[in-house]
């Protein structure tokens, strides 16, 4: 007879990186341990809010069902998506389960500190009302204690998993930028970058959603063409092969968790150029892996992408850096295994 699931993982099942940490969790073996319930899928506004209220009668109905629940895992970022998590947290711990609540939104701070102060007690409280908050880095466990007095706040990384990684062919330098395409993601400072950039073998692939026909104006505005090219969103095996294909890896984001795109970039061996904000420092390490910048530095930027494009040695020993460090840290073993333990303690 099977073991009856003691766990309920809430969270979104869309595009984006929480999904994307979902989903790696329960591939690699967490579905046999847990039921998932999806609490959003993108739509319009009318059918995100249908799709919510209905996930609460399931998940209301789910917890009576199934007397053998304890703990509730509830995946959350701000906004709209704390809101919903609000309610979810709430309803978990009228019906006496455990609640694990785990904090993705790169803008969550933002949210908080732009709150009014009705909305500010809200989420205080309901970051009081968990059993545990989980968070990505040590900065970001800094910060929620700032706003609460929950004192059971730990760490759990994003995970990873060893990568199929191909020789490249091509001769260009490709250098990969994969994220939301905006302000917040450094995406505007890479164009900036890209006029200053001295090596003409350079050639920066810009991958995702958000300011596409933006950003495609700009290029060819600027007539820099020759160097970006960008290339919108992927999906599955692109993205693996987008990796495979590159040799440098930018993030010049703004505000961030722990982005899954940088984790994926030392999982595939590539020297990473990224900011030195919030949890990205643990995965990066200033000339070890790559470089850590300040946001908006974009003459330091194309400063390093032609440091490393100019130097095939140091590209080299970056990659191998980023590989031991993505396999001794974020490996998907590891960080299921961190997880399991956090599970025994709080149940």
């Amino acid at each position: 007879m099977a073991k009856q699931k003691q766990i309920i993982i809430t969270g979104p099942d869309s595009q984006g990186g929480i999904t994307s940490v979902i989903k790696m969790h329960l591939e690699n073996g967490l579905s046999d341990k847990v039921i998932f319930m999806p609490s959003y899928k993108d739509g319009s506004t009318l059918f995100k809010v249908f799709y919510f209220i209905v996930f609460l009668f399931n998940f209301i109905f789910v917890l009576l069902k199934n007397k053998h629940i304890r703990l509730v895992h509830i995946h959350s970022s701000s906004h709209g998506s704390f809101i919903r998590k609000f309610f979810v947290t709430y309803l978990s711990k009228f019906f006496k389960k455990k609640v694990m609540f785990h904090i993705h939104g790169s803008r969550f701070e933002l949210y908080f500190k732009k709150s009014n102060n009705f909305i500010k007690m809200i989420i205080g409280k309901t970051l009081e009302k968990a059993d545990i908050v989980i968070v990505l880095s040590k900065e970001w466990k800094k910060r929620i204690l700032s706003m609460c007095e929950q004192d059971n706040v730990k760490i759990l990384y994003n995970p990873t998993f060893k990568k199929d990684i191909k020789e490249k062919k091509s001769k260009k330098i490709n250098v990969l930028f994969m994220g939301r395409v905006g302000r917040r993601k450094g995406a505007y400072d890479i164009l900036k970058a890209a006029k200053l950039i001295k090596n003409n073998n350079v050639q920066i692939n810009i991958y995702g959603d958000g300011d596409i026909d933006k950003v495609r104006s700009i290029v060819e505005e600027n007539n820099i063409g020759n160097k970006v090219k960008v290339n919108g969103w992927i999906s599955g095996d692109e993205i693996e092969k987008a990796y495979n294909e590159s040799d440098i890896f930018i993030l010049p984001s703004y505000n961030e968790g722990l982005p899954m795109s940088v984790l994926e970039a030392i999982s595939f061996g590539l020297p990473v150029i990224s900011t030195d904000i919030d949890g990205i420092p643990e995965a990066v390490k200033d000339n070890v892996n790559g470089y850590l910048i300040t946001p908006g530095d974009y003459k330091v930027l194309a400063e390093k992408i032609d440091l490393l494009a100019d130097n095939y040695q140091l590209r080299t020993e970056m990659g191998l850096q980023s590989l031991n460090i993505s396999k001794n840290k974020f490996d998907i073993e590891v960080i299921l295994n961190e997880l399991d333990c956090i599970y025994a303690k709080v149940i």
